[in-house]
């Protein structure tokens, strides 16, 4: 049975191999498959928004950020935002409103 994976472009591919992460479509979270806190919200209907990644170089490409449960170190780089002279993968950061929003 093929597996479907999300592709940068908002594309899913199939795929003889499972994805070694997965990620909530709405939220625009990746993780390890067995985070305790994905596996919480099955029940609560957020297994509609699942998908699954290749790796993580696949999930950053299309606009997901560390999950700060299963992925403390990695949510931690993102949470900084961008260092001098330092690379910073994750394209983009969530909107934060201003006061005046």
């Amino acid at each position: 049975m093929p597996y479907r994976l999300l592709q940068p472009d908002g594309s899913f591919r199939e795929s003889e191999r499972p994805g070694t992460l997965g990620g909530n479509v709405t939220l625009k979270i990746y993780g390890r498959l067995d985070c305790a806190r994905a596996i919480a919200s099955i029940p609560l209907g957020y297994w509609k928004h699942r998908v699954f990644f290749e790796d993580e170089r696949a999930a950053i490409a299309a606009g997901f950020r560390p999950c700060a449960r299963c992925l403390p170190e990695q949510y931690a780089v993102w949470k900084a935002g961008p260092q001098p002279l330092q690379p910073y993968p994750w394209a983009q950061r969530p909107h934060r409103p201003s006061p005046s929003e």
